[in-house]
């Protein structure tokens, strides 16, 4: 390399002297004389020349190179991708029950599709009847209890058909899912060249990260359904032993008068008891 650049040097220097504009003595007579401008002037226009010349090489090494790395990053995987890598799919089967006396063909339907979630719950659980006027005749100190007992069963409830129709809807929107899956595997594990280019697998990355938020988004629906589930449970827990102790401290705080009130008098009274 560097001896053909010497060459070149050589060459563009010969080149200047010989078309040089020579500079001829006073009056134009007499022999012709160097000109140190001209030279100089010369020498400077060469210089820039093989600048721009090195620069041009530059440019066209690194345009090579990018081109020869477009033309590796273009090439596919050599392998057939459809048989190597495509995965088994494990359907999603739905919810499916024996309705022998008509009470829950509702809340299949309802768990599998998350329509007709009301109806369907309602036709297989014990409907809860109100107190009405009958909650008059049950003494004041135990109203309390008997209102939160009421409330946990209609929080359970309606914790229920929430979970239900969550279920219900993750189902039903599992068979759309699976194609949109099925045709995203399709095309990641294409050999077609439309489907390699940079900006094809961009978007296939993407719209595998929104399928997956999507997931998430699901699964933190069924998380939120167990966690209310699991808030009754401790619910029902804490009402129990609510209750346990309430009837403890009202034991300890008045169990020994209505002892004393019902033991009073009891030698006399039976002292004075006579046959009939």
């Amino acid at each position: 390399m560097k001896s053909k650049r010497a060459i070149t040097v050589g060459l563009l220097v010969a080149l200047t002297l010989v078309f040089a504009s020579p500079a001829r003595a006073i009056l134009g007579l007499g022999d012709v004389v160097f000109d140190p401008t001209n030279y100089a002037q010369a020498i400077k226009s060469f210089i820039q020349l093989e600048q721009q010349y090195a620069q041009l090489v530059q440019i066209y090494e690194q345009s090579r190179q990018q081109y020869e790395q477009m033309l590796l990053m273009a090439k596919t995987v050599p392998v057939n991708m459809q048989l190597r890598y495509r995965a088994v799919v494990t359907p999603w089967t739905n919810a499916n029950a024996t309705n022998t006396y008509g009470t829950t063909a509702g809340w299949v339907t309802a768990i599998n599709t998350g329509s007709g979630v009301d109806a369907g719950y309602s036709q297989s659980i014990q409907p809860l009847q109100p107190y009405g006027a009958a909650l008059g005749n049950i003494p004041d100190d135990q109203q309390g209890r008997v209102k939160t007992s009421y409330g946990t069963v209609e929080l359970t409830d309606g914790a229920n058909l929430e979970a239900i129709g969550t279920i219900g809807r993750i189902r039903a929107n599992a068979p759309t899912l699976e194609n949109t899956l099925e045709s995203l595997e399709q095309d990641s594990l294409s050999s077609d060249p439309a489907m390699n280019t940079e900006v094809g697998v961009l978007n296939k990355i993407n719209a595998t990260n929104l399928i997956g938020l999507r997931n998430t988004q699901d699964t933190n629906k069924l998380l939120v359904s167990l966690a209310e589930q699991q808030i009754l449970a401790s619910k029902r827990t804490r009402d129990a032993e609510t209750q346990a102790i309430n009837q403890h401290v009202h034991f300890m705080t008045e169990g020994k008068v209505a002892l004393t009130s019902q033991a009073s008098d009891a030698s006399a009274a039976m002292l004075a008891w006579q046959m009939p």
